[in-house]
């Protein structure tokens, strides 16, 4: 039985390809192709694929009372008295902030103007009179947000929240 092994023969290649399946034919040298936040850098010998892009998120020890949040960061509430966090007055779409209740006091979190949280079938008061708050120590909160700069939905929470 012959077989066909001509794919076999070394060929030229620039740097970065390899040799790539091509259905009822020889496979043929290419290279791979960078998709959203990843990057694919070649080199002699070498291919390095990276993620690029991607938001960052930073945890923050949070014990004054008063704290401006800052999209693509969670916060540790740890204060014997009330935490007041602000919502950011700029945040992409799809931007995550989380709270975590550690100390006595709990914590709520502020709006501005045009500013509303989304809560399953609840939701805060749109705007600066609207919160959103822990009711225990330990409560948390992952948000999510939906519309850039305004509006905020609850992925996740722990505890027995309340909303105004």
């Amino acid at each position: 039985m012959a077989t066909n092994n001509s794919w076999n023969t070394p060929e030229l290649t620039t740097n970065g390809q390899l040799l790539i399946g091509n259905t009822g034919n020889n496979p043929s040298a290419a290279t791979l192709t960078a998709g959203t936040n990843i990057s694919v850098t070649n080199g002699g010998g070498t291919i390095t694929i990276a993620g690029t892009g991607a938001a960052s998120f930073t945890w923050n020890n949070s014990a004054t009372g008063s704290v401006a949040l800052v999209a693509n960061n969670g916060y540790l509430a740890n204060n014997g008295s009330l935490i007041t966090f602000t919502l950011p007055a700029t945040a992409a779409q799809l931007s995550i902030i989380r709270i975590a209740g550690y100390g006595a006091g709990g914590w709520t979190i502020a709006q501005a103007s045009g500013q509303e949280i989304f809560f399953g079938s609840v939701h805060t008061t749109s705007g600066a009179s609207g919160s959103l708050s822990s009711s225990n120590q330990y409560d948390q909160v992952n948000l999510l947000c939906t519309v850039a700069n305004t509006t905020w939905v609850v992925m996740d929470a722990l505890g027995n929240l309340t909303y105004v």
